[in-house]
């Protein structure tokens, strides 16, 4: 694995999208500190200098290796579980949580460089973050010592050996068994409404599946819910 660590940088998600055509994959990209780090639909991700891990992984990946996002989630649950015994989970689509907070978000792009396929999975992790801007109410850290590289290495592996060798059925299974939200009600917009609904489930593509007061079911394929209280 070729690993490249820099002080800063705007975007670890950025800097492999611009020099896919010159590095040598799979590549980790880690930085200690973003100036524009990047998450889901277009936000940006707060990435404090020294008390986060910001990294990377740009890879190719086997054309059945459909649930690259979910692989990712899991494997930062594993990695976390094996390094500090916390056990981490998460809020579909590709949130991490503990303890009732958000501790980790997950940012996976494709496209195209020299004519070959790859994939970028951006992933960054509170791990002592303190201070957070008063917008991020659901924002928490890992709050334990782990080694930075040895955990940004242990995610990568894991998420490199699904996207070579892919077993969609294993994900599926290791992913649901994380995934804290099942049973609960929450909220979840559609056609510019709001709707409320128990989430029953997730099917073979990992859409959410969920049932609407008057026994309707949904199938969810993308977007942000919000877990009633």
């Amino acid at each position: 694995m070729n690993i490249m660590h820099f002080d800063t940088l705007p975007s670890t998600s950025t800097f492999a999208k611009e020099n896919a055509s010159t590095l040598h994959l799979p590549a980790l990209i880690v930085a200690d500190f973003q100036t524009a780090g990047r998450g889901r639909q277009g936000k940006s991700f707060y990435s404090p200098k020294g008390t986060g891990l910001y990294f990377t992984l740009l890879f190719e990946a086997d054309e059945k290796a459909t649930l690259l996002t979910p692989a990712a989630a899991v494997a930062v649950c594993k990695a976390i579980g094996e390094m500090t015994s916390k056990k981490a989970c998460i809020k579909w689509v590709n949130d991490i949580f503990l303890d009732g907070k958000k501790i980790c978000g997950i940012l996976t792009e494709c496209f195209t460089s020299n004519g070959k396929k790859l994939f970028s999975t951006g992933i960054g992790i509170n791990l002592t973050t303190e201070d957070f801007p008063q917008e991020l109410t659901q924002a928490g850290s890992l709050n334990a010592e782990c080694n930075k590289e040895e955990l940004s290495k242990k995610i990568s592996e894991y998420i490199l050996e699904y996207a070579e060798n892919p077993d969609n059925t294993a994900i599926l299974s290791e992913y649901e068994k994380r995934l804290f939200v099942i049973g609960k009600e929450v909220t979840f917009n559609k056609n510019n409404l709001e709707f409320t609904a128990t989430v029953k489930g997730i099917n073979n593509q990992c859409n959410l599946i969920v049932t609407t007061p008057d026994g309707k079911e949904e199938i969810l394929s993308s977007g942000e819910i919000s877990i009633k209280i």
